[in-house]
């Protein structure tokens, strides 16, 4: 099953990877990035060795602090720095799309199941998880400008906003190691590496 969700995901990020680097295609395919997330987000689930009313409430919570912190961001500045989002990720709640909050649930359990096997300790799996959310958040920015997804101030993606990238994602990483949600899981993993690959290859052909 997992072989077969492992490649069904990779085909789907070839094709986006092609489609995104030919320009008469590209305001196609990045139209279909919400679902394109989502479709991600669905394989991870079905790739879950264990699904628990504790994997869901954390969903739940992570969802929910995505959509917070991004609606304090866009509307105060005081997290993240000064930005909006276009129009490119479907439905909004407040000017913030509702596949963000998906995309802060997804990245907390595909960056720290890389760890799941190495069995560091809480403390560094917590650390390492987070750093792991901030190197695809660092990874994504620049993409997700020139694609539209969303803007930032003067063109310029501030440090701050890695800075509170890190803060949040050492809160989510706590949470979900603190209820022993953490598991071996490769399509997890497969599909952190998809989204590395994704994204870098994007930030040199955009």
């Amino acid at each position: 099953m997992s072989r077969k969700l492992i490649i069904f995901i990779g085909i789907f990020y070839l094709v986006g990877i092609i489609g995104m680097s030919v320009g008469p295609y590209r305001s196609f395919f990045t139209g279909l990035s919400f679902f394109h997330l989502l479709l991600s987000f669905g394989i991870l689930l079905l790739g879950r060795k264990k699904q628990t009313a504790s994997l869901w409430a954390f969903i739940g919570l992570a969802f929910a602090t995505g959509m917070l912190v991004e609606w304090i961001g866009i509307h105060t500045g005081i997290l993240f720095g000064s930005y909006q989002y276009g129009n490119v990720l479907g439905p909004k709640l407040m000017g913030v799309p509702l596949i963000i909050g998906v995309n802060w649930a997804m990245l907390s359990i595909v960056s720290v199941s890389l760890l799941a096997s190495l069995s560091l300790g809480f403390w560094i799996e917590v650390v390492l998880g987070a750093l792991l959310m901030v190197f695809l958040d660092f990874l994504m920015e620049p993409v997700a400008v020139k694609l539209g997804f969303w803007y930032w101030k003067d063109g310029v993606i501030p440090a701050y906003n890695y800075i509170c990238w890190l803060g949040i994602s050492l809160f989510l990483q706590f949470v979900y190691r603190k209820w022993r949600l953490n598991e071996s899981n490769n399509v997890a993993v497969a599909l952190f590496i998809y989204m590395t690959i994704f994204f870098t290859f994007l930030n040199f052909r955009l």
